[in-house]
């Protein structure tokens, strides 16, 4: 495309073209050309499109550009060419693409067929301009426009529509039309009225635009009834799967043309800028959310740009917070390191950059980034500081290593946490959850352990943790972008250096957000290296423990990996494992000789180093509890004796007396005998003397298990408690490296250890 005469306007601004052929009139579309760049305070360019430079040719075109510098106010730009043309399409498109045009109005049914459909800008293509159907004063350009309507069901290309014929209001009536077919009855028509009230909000149109519902048979009469009443053009949003001459040459298009003689516009939205797909996104993403009002989007603005805004409070909470962070990483509290989350400010200008970047308010860009970059370094240096109480430590405590060691995880989190942010702070009935939130992006631990890391030696981990704040300012304010746009925050079509900046800053947003994401996708896939390894050595430890020397590990191992002066690759392991009986030295050597042979053969080390903590278990087989058997006592046993008998004692007979002869006296009567009592003799217990049993007492705290042949492998008969005590049989063998007694209790005959007997303790 070679531009014979005229000159591009030198300054940035919103820019509108009109394409025109040298035998053709302006049309009403050149009124609306004027008309759009008046209101955006922008400069109109009417290209003459020449395919020869024939003389007749060259003087037709200059006669119209000439009628162009007539018909326009004074306080107009405008910049009339004459553009000689090969491929009118691929020429187009560069001269589009040069001249940096954010909207083209052509006419589809000229004497100059123009494929539009691969225009990057927005498209505004014309039918029904000419004289023959609307009249020479209508297609001179000479009449201004003072009604356009625009029928609509919703759409992208519609709202497009919308948004760069809001400023013409309210010197232009702008009506906002939607027909409900009568057969779907009177939902339909508050349908209509919610559609058109959602598409009108979506730009913040407020009552600037006229909306009005009719009920018809059909859409198409629907909209040539409306058209009828005196209406200057009716513009109509493209579908997102018909091409622009499919629509204008559609039945609507050609009903309007035919029966209301006024031309009608097809509208298509930006189809490869950066802002056209972030705009349609936003439409079709507001169903699901929806959007702020202007006022609650002001509000916002005004409160998230002040918290932006770097002051005295600001540096204070910051020094603050990551002293807080510095002290509880070096002590390992994880409730310490929280609180710092809380106190940092620095969410708010990460927020801030997010908002200047939708709104490609370049200061505002710079205030955010410039405060989160003074605040990051002030973290680092506090961090630093307080990094000298952790001097000497040879190791990074757990939460210090944790941040050092950055993932794609990490990147999610931070994602998330900036749509939460960006909505809670647009939301005054979300605003609880920012505490929340704060902790989530946890912004100022890892600049604290940057600084911990750095001073401490810890160079490479430093850089870990570096990157893990990096990886959260970049996503943090990505995320809040995208938020904020699905809200509608967003630059007017009028200003275009904000568009412009828009789109570089969001190019920037996700090239580093890429960049960023690659970085970490190299750590996971190391840290999941890494992970396959150490597992690979704790299922071998396991392994071999279970082979060579019957045990089980108690806890995971230890494991270090480093190189020695050599180069080799030596692992370090720490074992503590539980077994039911003692592990020899000899043994221990062939576990480590067993782990080393087989993760060499795998090729994850050349040497191993071993340190083994056994620790000793008795372990009981699953069985029924016995019954509690009663203790014999000793009973006392009662001997008879002779039975004792009573005897009867003679009774004594008295003597005959002399009886005097003279006087008889009277006879003594005797009295009865007193029988004698014969003593009896009392039985006494007699105890049956027994041998008295040899006896030991047990000495194991956790019980020893009585076996039923001298031997490990066999059966558990019982589990003996601590101090119990056992009588002490004849019977006594050695094997499996113990002395085995036989010994008896409660009845019970088995073998235990000679090791774990108190002999001649007091039971």
């Amino acid at each position: 495309m070679n531009i014979i005469e005229g000159h591009l306007p030198d300054e940035a601004a919103w820019r509108a073209l009109v394409l025109l052929s040298p035998d053709e009139s302006l049309g009403r579309i050149w009124q609306l050309g004027l008309a759009l760049a008046k209101a955006n305070n922008g400069q109109l360019i009417a290209a003459v499109l020449v395919a020869d430079i024939h003389p007749s040719t060259i003087a037709a075109a200059r006669e119209l550009t000439a009628v162009t510098q007539n018909n326009h106010a004074a306080n107009i730009s405008i910049y009339p060419l004459i553009v000689a043309v090969v491929d009118y399409e691929r020429d187009l498109r560069a001269f589009v693409h040069q001249v940096d045009i954010d909207l083209l109005l052509a006419h589809i049914d000229g004497p100059i067929w123009h494929n539009l459909n691969r225009i990057p800008c927005a498209v505004a293509a014309v039918r029904g301009d000419r004289a023959e159907i609307e009249g020479e004063t209508a297609a001179s350009g000479t009449a201004e426009l003072q009604r356009i309507l625009v029928p609509t069901s919703g759409g992208p290309n519609t709202v497009h529509a919308f948004s760069f014929l809001l400023p013409l209001t309210p010197h232009i009536e702008v009506t906002a039309l939607y027909v409900a077919p009568d057969y779907l009855g009177e939902n339909e028509e508050a349908l209509g009225h919610a559609r058109l009230r959602q598409t009108l909000d979506f730009i913040d149109a407020g009552d600037r635009i006229r909306t009005k519902v009719i009920t018809t048979t059909s859409v198409i009469n629907g909209i040539v009834t409306e058209a009828l009443q005196d209406y200057d053009m009716v513009m109509i949003g493209a579908s997102l799967e018909s091409s622009l001459d499919k629509v204008l040459f559609g039945d609507i298009p050609a009903a309007v043309v035919r029966q209301c003689k006024i031309p009608i516009v097809i509208v298509r939205q930006p189809k490869s800028r950066m802002g056209a797909v972030a705009g349609q996104m936003a439409w079709r993403l507001q169903k699901l959310m929806p959007r702020l009002g202007l006022q609650d989007r002001a509000d916002a603005y005004v409160r998230i740009r002040r918290g932006a805004r770097p002051d005295i409070d600001f540096y204070m909470l910051i020094s603050l917070a990551a002293m807080i962070a510095a002290l509880g990483l070096i002590v390992n509290s994880p409730a310490v390191v929280i609180g710092a989350m809380l106190v940092a400010p620095l969410m708010s200008p990460i927020v801030g950059t997010g908002m200047a970047t939708v709104l490609g308010d370049a200061r505002f860009l710079r205030l955010s980034v410039a405060a989160v970059f003074r605040g990051a370094f002030l973290a680092i240096i506090v961090g630093m500081i307080g990094g000298l109480l952790y001097i000497n430590e040879p190791s990074l405590n757990s939460e210090l290593f944790a941040r050092t060691q950055p993932s794609l995880i990490d990147l999610g989190i931070a994602l998330f946490s900036g749509f939460a942010g960006a909505y809670a702070l647009c939301r005054s009935d979300a605003a609880g959850a920012l505490p929340g939130v704060a902790i989530a992006a946890a912004l100022v631990p890892p600049l604290a352990t940057v600084g911990i890391t750095f001073v401490n030696g810890f160079f490479t981990e430093s850089l870990g943790a570096l990157l893990l704040f990096v990886t959260n300012f970049v996503a943090i304010s990505s995320a809040t972008a995208i938020m904020f746009l699905i809200l509608g925050f967003r630059p007017s079509s009028a200003q275009k250096s904000r568009r412009t900046m828009q789109a570089r800053s969001v190019r920037v947003a996700f090239t580093l957000l890429g960049i960023v994401a690659v970085m970490l996708f190299g750590f996971t896939y190391r840290l999941a290296q890494e992970s396959a390894r150490e597992n690979r050595v704790i299922a071998v430890v396991e392994e071999q423990l279970d082979q060579v020397a019957n045990a089980k590990l108690d806890e995971l191992p230890e494991i270090t990996f480093f190189e020695d002066a050599d180069g080799a690759r030596v692992l370090m392991l720490d074992i503590t494992a539980r077994s039911q009986q003692p592990i020899i030295f000899q043994t221990v050597e062939d576990l480590r000789d067993g782990i080393g042979t087989t993760l060499q053969n795998e090729g994850i080390l050349d040497k191993v180093e071993l340190t083994l903590t056994v620790i000793d278990i008795t372990e009981l087989d699953p069985s029924i509890p016995p019954t509690a058997t009663p203790t014999p006592t000793a009973t006392q046993t009662f001997t008879p004796g002779p039975t004792p008998t009573f005897t009867n004692t003679p009774t004594s007979t008295p003597l005959p007396t002399e009886t005097p002869t003279e006087t008889p006296l009277p006879t003594e009567t005797p009295l009865p005998p007193t029988p004698t009592e014969t003593p009896t003799m009392v039985p006494s217990p007699t105890t049956v003397p027994t041998a008295t049993p040899v006896t030991a007492v047990t000495n194991y705290a956790f019980g020893i298990n009585l076996r039923a042949e001298p031997t490990t492998a066999g059966e558990v008969l019982l589990v003996i408690p601590d101090g119990t005590t056992v009588i002490i049989l004849d019977g006594q063998e050695t094997a499996d490296g113990f002395t085995w007694q036989q010994v008896e209790v409660d009845g019970v005959v088995g073998w235990l250890s000679d090791s774990f007997l108190l002999r001649g303790a007091a039971p």
